[in-house]
């Protein structure tokens, strides 16, 4: 394995942990919102700061994507 390769795997790895830690805070930011009954402006701000985390791994997953093809191709 190249160290490109190797790069690749981590930069795979660390959006998948990315995604989940975005996913669980979401969820996380749901349940506490509903218990302690926060404004929904306030959860319509954090809702759009998990929104934005979403939007970065999503364009450096396509990213990977290309880095990917561009290696595969040669």
């Amino acid at each position: 394995m190249t160290d490109d390769d190797n790069k690749l795997s981590r930069d795979g790895r660390r959006l998948a942990l990315v995604s989940v830690a975005g996913a669980l805070g979401f969820m996380g930011i749901e349940f506490a919102g509903a218990v302690y009954g926060w404004p929904n402006q306030l959860m319509g701000l954090l809702e759009l700061g998990i929104c934005a985390v979403f939007l970065w791994v999503m364009i450096q997953a396509y990213k990977l994507w290309r880095a990917r093809q561009s290696d595969r191709n040669g």
